[in-house]
């Protein structure tokens, strides 16, 4: 297993946007991963500290690449970015503000990739929390969480820098429409902080259906994407 590690280099890319209180709990996790070549953090332009929170773990982890976006471009967009400024064999997507992440997590999930058993791999969550487990539990391929060859990731995202939110179902979508030998990993005790808890009530509702406007628009859109 760990000869696996050793072969191909792996990067992670992680779109924040307003992330400033959870990012530093992300990137502890990830920093204690010495199999890791590279972290890029996207600030998908922030109104907070999101960009500073990033540039003081720097001085902790030189691995760490901050990348301000000049203004909030979705998802989709900080996701391609991020991965046109890593050199590695793979990409490793995760979002800004888990909770309960472990570097055998990230292990679990790359195996799969750099074994050659699957072009992409997707985190599911399991007995982390109420609200996402059902989530993906109904909706795996909700997943921000992702493992696949970093030239595909940039291929494909290159034809969807406008989908937000909806990036998760256009991969998807390009995965059946290629064929992809997909697999779901699960992931135990992990959770993220959901949008009413970081932006209030009306603010998490209102950026809540926001998000699923956008998923359902590239999911009714299903366009061919070429390879």
């Amino acid at each position: 297993m760990d000869e696996l590690f050793k072969s191909e280099t792996v990067g992670v890319v992680m779109p924040a946007f307003n992330e400033e209180k959870g990012l530093g709990r992300v990137l502890g996790a990830v920093s204690k991963i010495d199999w890791i070549s590279r972290i890029v953090v996207v600030d998908d332009g922030s109104t907070d500290s999101t960009l500073a929170a990033a540039r003081a773990w720097v001085r902790q982890d030189g691995r760490i690449t901050p990348l301000r976006l000049p203004h909030n471009q979705g998802k989709g967009g900080a996701m391609l970015a991020g991965v046109q400024a890593l050199s590695t064999d793979l990409v490793l997507f995760l979002d800004a503000d888990l909770i309960g992440l472990r570097p055998y997590h990230l292990q679990t999930l790359c195996l799969p990739v750099l074994a050659g058993a699957s072009d992409m791999a997707v985190a599911v969550f399991r007995k982390g929390g109420t609200r996402t487990d059902a989530a993906l539990l109904l909706a795996p391929y909700l997943s921000g969480q992702r493992c696949l060859r970093r030239p595909t990731a940039a291929r494909l995202l290159s034809g969807m820098a406008d989908t937000r939110y909806g990036v998760e179902v256009a991969i998807t979508d390009y995965a059946k429409q290629h064929h992809w030998q997909s697999q779901y990993v699960n992931w135990y005790g992990l959770t993220h902080t959901v949008k009413e808890v970081k932006r209030g009530r009306v603010a998490g509702w209102r950026s809540r259906w926001q998000m699923y406007a956008q998923i359902v628009n590239t999911a009714v859109r299903r366009p061919v994407y070429q390879s």
